[in-house]
């Protein structure tokens, strides 16, 4: 066994990783921890714990994932791999997020992003940059997460890393989508599924797929909006994808309300719940609801759709997501008035954000 090996091996597993597999990817970066401890390559070592994060993070184990994040940043400090060290807290900060505390995520990305600036690494700036945009989004400050988002795509061109682009990409074209300039949104999430498609990330271009529906839907173009969403949910089930296969079943029924197909449209619905309830995604399941409640309006249901907005309302206020919060009042609003019923809007979740670290960052090249 040599460095050069363990090195080979690491490529491997982010292979594995990109493409959505991840208990072998889980499997492979263990095996490369083993082998880089075995030749001391302390490098390679941090950077495979890094890996099995990410993973347990795709597998919402975060306890675990926090466990192999925190071990792979003491590792790195006390090794003097200051680069290293700032990864990882990028990743704890990512596992914090997940699990909705933001505040805590907020600072853990600042210091993240403050230790990037002072080793010059770009790509983790980028990251940096985009994950606090992530959370800027959701807290409603649009035009903050705007900034980041470009802040992000012109480090990633720096650092030459396109995986950090196409999240970038997709995270833009949900603020499009949030201030209904959805003709922006298409395009964004377009660039994003040219370069996904080029590099073969799976769990990426499945969230691509799915999210370019929506500026399809409400433009009008719906045959096209079907077929992304057919491309979406092939490689979503492929690879399992729970997130991205309740948004599909949620904008298929989107579409079906659009043909008055409210039968169809209730069918769509209900599996996106259950997809969301099951892998407790309740952000998914919020704006579910929201769509649900637009059902229920156009078959003059007052007081079943009240009730499943005022339930998405709670969620979205749980979970600290600001710009949702306005939205779903003003909808409540206008339905508790007995109003025109009005356009259910965007709300985009934080889990079809694009807030991971690149999958092909130190984990398989020292420094990138």
């Amino acid at each position: 066994m040599s460095p050069a090996t363990v090195d080979e091996h690491l490529r491997h597993a982010s292979s594995l990783e990109r493409s959505g597999d991840w208990e072998e990817a889980l499997r492979a970066y263990q095996q490369c921890f083993r082998e880089a401890l075995e030749v001391r390559d302390v490098e390679s070592a941090v950077d495979a714990l890094r890996g099995g994060a990410r993973i347990r993070w795709q597998q919402r184990r975060y306890e675990e994932g926090e466990e192999m994040a925190d071990l792979s940043r003491e590792i790195a400090e006390r090794n003097g791999l200051a680069q290293a060290a700032a990864r990882a807290i990028n990743i704890l900060a990512l596992l914090r997020h997940s699990q909705e505390d933001l505040d805590g995520a907020k600072h853990l990305y600042r210091v993240a992003l403050e230790r990037a600036r002072d080793t010059g690494d770009d790509e983790l700036i980028g990251l940096a940059c985009q994950n606090l945009g992530v959370i800027a989004n959701i807290q409603g400050d649009l035009r903050e997460a705007r900034v980041l988002y470009l802040e992000s795509i012109g480090s990633s061109v720096r650092s030459g890393h396109k995986w950090n682009a196409v999240s970038v990409y997709n995270n833009l074209g949900m603020v499009c989508a949030d201030l209904q300039d959805w003709l922006e949104a298409e395009l964004y999430f377009s660039r994003g599924i040219e370069i996904a498609e080029r590099i073969g990330d799976s769990p990426l271009l499945a969230r691509l797929y799915g999210n370019r529906a929506e500026p399809l839907i409400h433009v009008g173009e719906l045959f096209q909006a079907r077929e992304t969403l057919g491309r979406a949910f092939e490689v979503a089930s492929r690879i399992q994808d729970r997130g991205t296969l309740a948004d599909i079943a949620r904008f298929r029924g989107m579409i079906a309300l659009a043909e008055e197909d409210l039968a169809a449209a209730e069918e769509h619905l209900s599996h996106s719940l259950a997809l969301a309830e099951e892998s407790g995604q309740e952000l998914e399941r919020a704006e579910a609801l929201l769509v649900l409640a637009r059902l229920h309006w156009l078959r003059g249901e007052g007081d079943a759709t009240r009730a499943a907005a005022r339930e998405a309302l709670e969620v979205f206020r749980s979970l600290g997501a600001a710009a949702d919060v306005a939205r779903a009042e003003a909808l409540l609003t206008g339905w508790s008035r007995d109003a025109t019923a009005p356009e259910v809007q965007s709300l985009q979740p934080t889990e079809r954000s694009s807030f991971p670290e690149n999958p092909s960052t130190g984990a398989v090249q020292t420094p990138p």
